[in-house]
């Protein structure tokens, strides 16, 4: 992967999760140096620490996206969307009434394929949210509630040589009303990211002076996209989960992105200096938990509270192709 060096920016950082092909990989170490050396890190005392402001989510739509019967769950533009039509009736003579009652069988039917769609979407590696429904009835209702809601993503479309009419509709995956809050509400109280900087550990702040982002390469795993996938070591020790820090009360925009390109993000005058490691395997049933080399994985673990930091503060990309 040609990666373009970025100057770095010790406010801005990018925690990007890559995912390109490593068949064989068998390197203990696998960081990819992007650039001729970090920036080093400021004399103690001479400059404040700055923690990077949050990213929020990066829209890419359609560059990471399932199709599905109905419609598609796109992964990169954090949404989930589906269709449905409606057949004009010809023994109704009112046509102006006639087209209003085939637009909105229109509708109830798209409703009823995004929940079909909604319930497919992986929670994590064990579970698909249609498990979730049938376990929890407050989940069940939270998940009809976001489908209830769902907007019009177009003008309805009319088919008068057909007598038909099609609407498609559109939920978010993340975020207030979303798929991933109806699974897991915020805890109440002030979210985490920024506010909880000042209690960094040193190794933290000193990867947050160093680098902007991260990029964990490994697409061509069979790696599957998921709201919540776990980081681990290749000894099977858990690194993060992001569906507890979305428990504890993370800001509810899906602290994991997926991208297909970096390219729209190094752009950004934010995206600042990248370290790049790669995935080595892909585990769990639903083939979404991410498995990193044992020196990767120890780096990381030295900076966990930083990890969880770029969690919550919306700075998890993953790099990934369908």
């Amino acid at each position: 992967m040609n990666q373009k060096p970025v100057r770095a920016n010790p406010g801005c950082l990018v925690f990007c999760l890559s995912f390109l092909a490593l068949a064989g990989c068998a390197t203990s170490t696998t960081v990819v140096p992007v650039s001729a050396a970090p920036a080093a890190a400021p004399p103690a005392g001479e400059v404040p620490f700055e923690p990077p402001s949050p990213l929020g989510p990066v829209f890419a739509p359609g560059q990471v996206r399932e199709f599905v019967p109905g419609g598609a769950i796109d992964w990169s533009g954090k949404m989930v969307w589906a269709r449905g039509a409606g057949v004009l009736d010809p023994g109704n003579s009112n046509r102006d009434l006639a087209w209003q009652m085939a637009q909105r069988a229109a509708t109830v039917v798209a409703q009823r394929n995004l929940l079909e769609i909604v319930k497919s979407i992986r929670v994590d590696s064990d579970a698909r949210v249609q498990d979730l429904m049938a376990e929890h009835d407050s989940v069940y209702q939270r998940i009809e509630a976001v489908v209830k809601g769902a907007r019009q993503r177009s003008p309805a479309r009319y088919d008068s040589l057909g007598g038909t009419v099609e609407v498609e509709l559109e939920c978010d995956l993340c975020g207030a009303g979303g798929v991933e809050t109806a699974l897991a509400p915020p805890a109440a109280g002030p979210p985490s990211g920024n506010l909880a900087a000042g209690g960094l550990s040193p190794g933290a702040r000193e990867f947050l002076r160093q680098y902007s982002v991260l990029v964990l390469d490994g697409g061509g795993t069979n790696l599957k996209p998921a709201l919540f996938p776990k980081f681990y070591d290749d000894g099977g020790a858990l690194l993060l989960d992001p569906r507890g820090l979305a428990s504890a009360g993370a800001a509810g925009t899906c602290a994991v992105q997926y991208v297909g390109a970096l390219g729209q993000l190094q752009a950004r005058p934010d995206f600042g200096q990248p370290m790049v490691l790669r995935v080595r395997d892909v585990r769990g049933k639903l083939g979404t938990d991410i498995v990193l080399a044992r020196a990767d994985a120890g780096m990381l673990r030295e900076m966990k509270d930083g990890l969880e930091f770029l969690a919550n503060s919306d700075r998890v990309l993953v790099k990934l192709t369908l």
